[in-house]
């Protein structure tokens, strides 16, 4: 029994060393909607740039840097912490963050893919 309560709070300890920070949280998001295809044949020019572009016209920014500056958050847990994107005003829960990784929720492409048809329309 201590040797289980002694290896759980190693790993407590480990993720809290190793909790991811915003940027890491920003970076996971920005690279997520750069793996995006759907919209190659619209504009000409890099992926990023065109989602960028088209997200910026869609709500009024003009890059997915401020986008992403302005609308995704961190929460953290202490021993993890949760990635949050702004979506109709409100934050919603679309990734999780521990031992120096952040894993996305497939929330993120979903979302962008309704924006990149909102603009289509």
């Amino acid at each position: 029994m201590r040797n289980n309560l002694l290896f759980l709070l190693i790993i407590a300890l480990v993720g809290v060393f190793t909790n991811p920070s915003l940027e890491k949280h920003q970076s996971a998001v920005r690279d997520q909607v750069a793996e995006l295809k759907e919209i190659d044949g619209d504009v000409n020019g890099d992926t990023l740039k065109k989602l960028g572009a088209l997200l910026g016209d869609a709500i009024g920014l003009n890059t997915m840097e401020k986008y992403l500056n302005n609308n995704v958050k961190r929460e953290d847990l202490k021993v993890c912490s949760l990635t949050k994107l702004k979506i109709n005003g409100d934050y919603k829960t679309v990734g999780i963050g521990a031992f120096g990784k952040v894993f996305l929720f497939d929330d993120v492409k979903g979302f962008v893919e309704e924006k990149v048809e909102e603009i289509r329309e």
